[in-house]
């Protein structure tokens, strides 16, 4: 299955600001954010989407920090397409 992930101009700001504020550089949390995706747990009380139209993806990682993914998904045959609206990244389980 291909998969296309793009980032609004929104998540990519988010991304920059928390990637800084905990420590990590930029292609670490983009890398983090790309393997909450692919392991597709989606969140049921934390952070959910207000708009029917997208979905919340959750990780949590070894070193205590817990990513929050709102994205927009469009499956067009085989392929799957991903438009990152905003990324919450949170220290500790949630």
């Amino acid at each position: 299955m291909l998969e296309s992930i793009k980032f609004e101009a929104h998540a990519l700001m988010r991304l920059r600001q928390r990637s800084c504020q905990y420590g990590l550089s930029f292609q670490e949390a983009r890398k983090r954010i790309i393997e909450t995706i692919k392991t597709r747990n989606r969140t049921k009380k934390k952070h959910i989407a207000k708009t029917m139209w997208y979905v919340t993806y959750y990780r949590y990682f070894s070193d205590n920090l817990s990513f929050y993914v709102i994205c927009k998904e469009n499956k067009f045959g085989v392929n799957k397409k991903y438009l990152i609206k905003t990324i919450i990244i949170e220290y500790g389980r949630g």
